[in-house]
């Protein structure tokens, strides 16, 4: 399996206000990067100079401890990235890749998350 930021005949994006190895930012850390992507593209909504705060230090919690706000937030993005592939893929890709291995369901949930990101600037992961 191979996932790519970009196609070969595009460039990376630079954004200082991003992480500098986004695509891999978006693979590790998805909730973070989806916070500092929803907190640039509407600074009005997001109480500005607060959010960026609360961005960089980090939601408090546990990915696996759904009483927490990160656990909460992960247990979200997790069903919404599984039912937007169960509704773009063929049922037999969808139960292979999402359901027949943990570690790679949570590789392809953040690649989708990677795409929609890097879609902004220009980019086509593959």
């Amino acid at each position: 399996i191979v996932l790519a930021p970009c196609a070969a005949d595009e460039a990376l994006p630079s954004d200082p206000s991003l992480p500098a190895d986004l695509f891999t930012a978006c693979l590790t850390t998805p909730i973070s990067v989806a916070l500092r992507d929803f907190a640039k593209r509407h600074p009005d909504s997001t109480g500005g100079a607060l959010a960026r705060d609360l961005v960089e230090a980090g939601v408090p919690g546990r990915l696996g401890d759904r009483k927490t706000p990160l656990g909460e937030l992960n247990w979200i993005f997790t069903a919404v990235t599984d039912t937007i592939a169960w509704n773009v893929l063929p049922a037999e890709l969808f139960q292979r890749l999402f359901r027949q291995d943990l570690l790679l369901a949570s590789l392809f949930r953040n690649f989708l998350l990677a795409e929609r990101v890097f879609r902004r600037h220009g980019c086509s992961p593959r």
